[in-house]
């Protein structure tokens, strides 16, 4: 059995079994990772290479590795011992049951965001079949579109757009929008900059997920996040932490609906204080809601006027 060493790669002409590669892989990035998702992401490797589940490998465990198979092993190991998310090494994340396309110039969709979406899909899941006329919806700093992807396939008559100022970040969202079949209306939109200018329409449901984190956080953040996702979508200014949701709640007064829902997802610090910059600006019923770690995660509420 050839062992694998993290200043080793596997020599390519020599044989090495399915489950040697998964346990040196494993132990390879041990310090970088906790044990559970160390074993993880190296089931996640294992099954890209070989296109078997946990399952299937398991029978086979004993299967020697291919040339090919070797060299891609060599090149994911080099890669995440550099510390890139292997998200990014395989271009792919789970968001909601499915696979979305991403690189580096979107965030990697993270489970507390799914819950985000619940939210909206709880709220209006009673209502998709009674509610005849169509529902809009606009996904704002939409990334990979992975919000907006997913709230499509939920309600399929809903026309949602997909907004985000990177062009970058647009083109990941209708790669995923074609993969998925979902039909969106993207458009390239800073909504700090002047949007008052631009021709949308009423919107009955604004949903976003913003950058929140304020700059001094950097210090307890991992360098997989730090030295590999795009800050622009992630940070804002110490200053001014809750820029992007005063500058969305503007948005909201002239392009959501009276009656319309407003659904964010926030930093738990601010979770107060972006409650009471919501209740000045002519919203009510207003509801703030723990993700599964108990964190404050969560906050919508209703613009005052008729319901939808």
């Amino acid at each position: 059995m050839i062992l694998i060493t993290s200043a080793k790669l596997i020599d390519l002409h020599l044989g090495v079994h399915i489950k040697a590669a998964y346990h040196q892989l494993s132990k390879d990035i041990s310090h970088l990772y906790d044990s559970r998702e160390a074993k993880n992401i190296a089931d996640w490797i294992m099954e890209e290479l070989t296109g078997w589940d946990r399952s299937k490998r398991l029978i086979h465990q004993d299967t020697l590795l291919d040339e090919s198979q070797l060299e891609k092993f060599n090149t994911y190991t080099e890669e995440l011992l550099a510390g890139k998310p292997i998200q990014y090494i395989l271009s792919k994340a789970w968001f909601m049951g499915s696979s979305f396309y991403v690189d580096e110039r979107v965030l990697i969709p993270r489970p507390e965001t799914e819950e985000l979406v619940d939210l909206i899909k709880h709220k209006y899941q009673d209502r998709k079949n009674v509610d005849k006329r169509q529902i809009r919806v606009v996904d704002i700093g939409t990334g990979s579109g992975c919000i907006a992807i997913s709230l499509k396939k939920i309600f399929p008559s809903w026309e949602i757009w997909a907004i985000d100022k990177s062009p970058g970040a647009l083109d990941v969202t209708n790669k995923n929008a074609a993969a998925h079949r979902a039909e969106l209306v993207s458009k390239q939109l800073d909504i700090l900059n002047n949007f008052k200018n631009d021709s949308l329409p009423i919107f009955d449901i604004i949903v976003s997920n913003p950058p929140y984190i304020p700059e001094t956080d950097k210090i307890h953040m991992s360098n997989h996040v730090l030295l590999h996702e795009p800050h622009q979508a992630l940070f804002v200014s110490n200053n001014d932490p809750l820029q992007f949701y005063k500058a969305i709640i503007d948005f909201a007064t002239h392009y959501l609906q009276r009656g319309g829902m407003i659904f964010f997802e926030i930093h738990e610090e601010y979770a107060s204080d972006i409650a009471e910059l919501i209740e000045q600006n002519d919203f009510e019923q207003l509801s703030i809601k723990k993700d599964f770690q108990g964190k404050d995660r969560m906050i919508s509420a209703r613009k005052i006027g008729s319901s939808l």
